[in-house]
């Protein structure tokens, strides 16, 4: 008897950092916890860049955004050439659904190799029709084998709290009861499928949130004095490190709370349960499932699977590039690269600035990456720069976007309340 294919439910929740994951007491998710305690947890997984576009396209295509051509929301759409997750899954006679929000418009090429690619307003919620329809079509309209692409808009500002998780069990801020409330859904959508079926769940980028009205007060106002004294010329451009240190929200650095996302796999009949303190990288997660579903990819692509961690095994941890480069073309002059090298260490520079002030993190010793050791480690750096230059990161190569489409994303992007 041939063997029966999993289901493939991955769920990726906008805006979901770690640290409300992987720490206890900022929040009650027993749902996710449930699946996290049961299945295998990495702890520090790296997402490539800190905006929900590329890092999309980093999750289908197992390559980071200076391979696929997807730098920011806009601009570029991805390589022609490429053969995404979804393709691969088709040729293997899956049946592949995608339900997407915010900026992941069909122009910028996610779509290739999903049967159906349902895009939606970001007020359609899982907590009202939309969430209810979903459930739905659980019952007869998804087709085994199925792979269905599920994207949680509610985390992202605005924030959706349902009255169920308003009280102080779900905590003490906006953003841990609108992860409660995502959690009260899941509940409900992990009946909905059977044992056959392999989940994942992680996130597209982390955030930077206020933790109490006074912090989200003094976050704001200590961003806001240090973008007046750039743009009066007040202080040196390399400055602008407290704007990002303190802003709200996401897309502007590549600190940790912005780039290390939680990443969960459960299924009882391949993935063993476990946790992995390893850092791994987004791009691993596309040929680590196909690895779990037992598919053969010989196309190259820049992630390596960590199914051997899964397994108990070791396996070396791989230097994660990471980058920053703004909402619609990358701005050169506020462009962030940089590499995390095996939880040790967080090197973040400027392409393109030459006034920049280089940052460098002992992340073992200074998890908060509050003091910059560059200048003491010159040799370091020289080190880190040469394996991000050996990459050749700088070029945009994805498909250059038509007016037409520039249109249209600029449209949904000041919707979204990205632009003015």
């Amino acid at each position: 008897m041939a063997k029966k294919q999993k289901n493939i439910l991955f769920i990726v929740i906008d805006c979901l950092g770690a640290d409300f994951i992987y720490e206890e007491g900022k929040t009650y998710i027993p749902t996710i916890k449930k699946l996290k305690d049961s299945g295998y947890s990495f702890l520090n997984t790296i997402a490539s860049t800190t905006t929900t576009t590329p890092s999309f396209a980093g999750l289908l295509t197992g390559l980071y955004p200076f391979q696929n051509g997807v730098r920011s929301h806009s601009g570029y759409s991805l390589k022609k050439e490429i053969k995404t997750f979804p393709e691969i899954l088709k040729e293997k006679g899956y049946n592949t659904y995608a339900e997407v929000t915010g900026p992941l418009t069909k122009e910028i090429g996610l779509s290739k190799g999903f049967d159906e690619y349902n895009f939606r307003s970001e007020k359609a919620i899982i907590h009202k029709k939309f969430g209810n329809d979903l459930l739905k079509k659980f019952n007869d309209h998804y087709k085994s084998p199925w792979f269905v692409f599920l994207h949680i808009w509610s985390l992202h500002e605005p924030r959706v709290v349902i009255k169920e998780c308003k009280s102080k069990k779900y905590g003490d801020t906006l953003y841990g009861k609108a992860l409660a409330s995502i959690d009260c859904y899941l509940e409900k959508l992990i009946k909905k499928v059977d044992e056959n079926t392999l989940i994942i769940i992680t996130g597209d980028h982390g955030e930077q949130i206020g933790y109490s009205t006074f912090d989200r007060f003094w976050k704001k106002s200590r961003s806001m004095i240090f973008t007046i004294m750039k743009k009066c010329g007040i202080t040196k451009v390399h400055f602008a490190k407290g704007i990002r240190k303190f802003a709200l929200g996401h897309g502007y650095n590549i600190y940790d709370m912005l780039v290390r996302v939680p990443l969960i796999f459960y299924n009882k009949d391949i993935v063993p349960n476990g946790k992995s303190s390893k850092q791994i990288r987004h791009i691993d997660i596309f040929p680590t499932i196909l690895d779990l579903v037992d598919i053969k990819y010989s196309k190259e692509v820049e992630g390596e699977s960590v199914l051997p961690l899964i397994k108990g095994k070791k396996k070396e941890s791989k230097d994660a590039f990471i980058e920053a480069v703004g909402i619609i073309i990358p701005n050169k002059d506020e462009w962030l690269a940089g590499l995390r090298v095996d939880n040790k260490y967080k090197y973040i520079y400027s392409p393109f600035r030459q006034d920049f002030e280089e940052e460098l993190y002992d992340l073992e010793n200074d998890p908060a990456e509050k003091h910059n050791i560059a200048q003491t480690n010159k040799d370091l750096i020289a080190v880190f720069r040469k394996k991000i230059e050996k990459m050749k990161t700088e070029k945009l190569t994805g498909e250059k976007l038509t007016e037409e489409d520039q249109k249209k994303i600029k449209e949904r992007l000041k919707a979204l309340g990205y632009m003015d």
